[in-house]
């Protein structure tokens, strides 16, 4: 049986299947809140892994991290060359799906308090 391949929306991009992937990487994981974070951050413009770790106050290697988990799962992508210095954005997808993102941190964000 072939598995279910998602439904796509007017614009091409499979809206139910990335509201459920985020939900996965903020809501259901261990690290969620620091990926959220991340993608807050990046909304805003570009930003390489040492200058989002010193904006968000976490470990260099905690960031890194979480960029390669959101690069995998298509949250992000790199801009230009990669290596030392590399720039993170968002990627086309997330960023059509923008607010999708921002309705799951609005329901998170009181956890923030507690950690």
């Amino acid at each position: 049986m072939p598995a279910p391949r998602p439904t796509l929306s007017k614009n091409g991009w499979a809206r139910g299947f990335m509201d459920k992937r985020l939900w996965y990487l903020i809501a259901a994981t261990r690290g969620g809140i620091n990926r959220a974070r991340i993608l807050r951050t990046l909304h805003d413009r570009p930003y390489n892994a040492n200058d989002l770790a010193g904006q968000l106050g976490l470990d260099y290697k905690t960031v890194r991290h979480h960029l390669q988990v959101l690069r995998e799962n298509d949250c992000v992508m790199t801009l230009g060359n990669e290596g030392y210095g590399t720039l993170y954005s968002l990627s086309p997808r997330l960023q059509v799906h923008f607010d999708d993102f921002l309705e799951i941190w609005r329901r998170i964000e009181t956890r923030l308090g507690e950690k």
